[in-house]
């Protein structure tokens, strides 16, 4: 029998106990002898310490960073302290789905790939639904595909795809110690952008030349009332006075880099496409390149791109031309082109979505939790089929419709 590749899940945190229990619970159900679980203690002062011995696993290693750092902080310090083989951080209000490191193992020999990434269930817990249940989205496609990492990163830079498509180190995606060796590029540090899972995301495409995309999801990736990317996009809770967005922002520990401007408030552009353009110039020396400016470009995809605070990403888009002295109504004009081309390229995906995919959550079936959400998800893909069954099914049933309306 072969032996199982280490896994490392790296689970940093702070002051979020309260669903830190049910994501580590995720971790130590997995049936899987050569895990080790890093809980990376930002220094808090809940019970997140407490949480972690009452889980009584011995795979469990808990380290403390002894003084408040940034995020990203946090996200090189338990890296650090990973030992080698595989590893993927989980956020505090995620979870690992039933049985996933097994099927890790089994991709990653199957792929020799470096760096896996799969599609993930979507899980909001009560406190982001305002009601006293959750809301869970469940894929329902199967098996894997090997992606050109180049011309996917391609593809995300021109606005035809989303960074999550990207591999990543972060939920849902696994990569070995000797790629996260190769993400320093002799730095000794893995990050060099403060937005450190776009920016593993850049940097994976950067050094590999393809990677494994597992439809299969393995993990679910949760929102919560903790949820920084959640409180950095919505105006309301990135505004509130100590809000998750708030806090990130002000204990940046890597500059932003130089060529986008930030926010009034000081904070980074609410636009995921000018946050992986950030990554993108942050990323060139691991290319062998210079940051290579592609501002226009980037300006006509920003704007097309968009997203739900449209008129917040244009203002910052006019600062964007205004600082490089691009001329703003060209790009408006380009972005109408790009707009109109995705239209066209993302309708297959868009029609395969509708088609393949399952919501949960309601009073009869309420999901308080992470760990309660990754055991309904588990269900619905064992009992559920693939969209080609499903379809061949339903023609089937309309073959045989015909044929009784011809002889009756």
């Amino acid at each position: 029998m072969a032996t199982l590749p280490r896994i490392t899940v790296a689970m940093p945190t702070r002051e979020r106990a309260d669903v830190l229990e049910k994501a580590l619970a995720t971790v130590t159900a997995q049936d899987y002898d050569a895990l080790e679980i890093v809980v990376s203690d930002n220094c808090s002062s809940d019970r997140t310490r407490e949480v972690v011995a009452a889980a009584r696993d011995p795979r469990i290693r808990y380290v403390n960073t002894g003084r408040r750092l940034s995020m990203t902080g946090n996200y090189e310090f338990a890296l650090s302290h990973v030992q080698p083989g595989w590893v993927t951080i989980l956020g505090d209000d995620d979870g690992l789905m039933p049985g996933a490191l097994h099927k890790l193992a089994a991709l990653a020999g199957q792929t020799s790939a470096q760096a896996i990434r799969s599609r993930v269930c979507k899980y909001s817990w009560p406190s982001a639904t305002g009601a006293p249940w959750g809301r869970l989205t469940v894929p329902l496609d199967r098996g894997h595909e090997i992606r050109e990492a180049r011309p996917w990163l391609e593809r995300v830079l021109a606005g035809s795809q989303g960074y999550a498509e990207l591999p990543i180190l972060y939920n849902g995606g696994f990569v070995t110690t000797d790629l996260v060796e190769r993400m320093k590029g002799g730095t000794g540090v893995v990050y060099r952008s403060p937005i450190p899972d776009v920016y593993s995301a850049v940097a994976i495409c950067s050094l590999v030349d393809r990677y494994a995309f597992s439809h299969d999801p393995l993990v679910i990736s949760g929102t919560s009332k903790h949820s920084t990317g959640a409180a950095h996009f919505a105006r309301d809770a990135r505004a509130a006075a100590g809000s998750p967005a708030q806090l990130f922002h002000s204990e940046e520990s890597i500059p932003f880099h130089a060529a986008l401007p930030r926010e009034p408030d000081g904070g980074y552009p609410m636009s995921v496409q000018a946050l992986v353009y950030e990554s993108y110039l942050q990323t060139a020396f691991l290319r062998g390149e210079p940051a290579r400016a592609r501002h226009a470009e980037q300006l006509a995809v920003v704007l097309a791109v968009g997203g739900k605070n449209h008129d917040l990403v244009e203002a910052w888009a006019r600062r964007f031309a205004l600082a490089h002295g691009l001329d703003f109504a060209r790009g408006v004009a380009a972005a109408s082109r790009i707009k109109r081309l995705r239209r066209v390229q993302r309708l297959p995906a868009q029609l395969r979505s509708a088609l393949d995919h399952c919501d949960l959550g309601s009073p009869e079936l309420p999901l308080r939790d992470v760990f309660e959400a990754t055991i309904a998800a588990a269900a619905v893909r064992a009992t559920i089929p693939g969209p080609v069954a499903r379809l061949s099914r339903a023609a089937a049933r309309l073959i045989d419709q015909r044929r009784a309306g011809r002889t009756a």
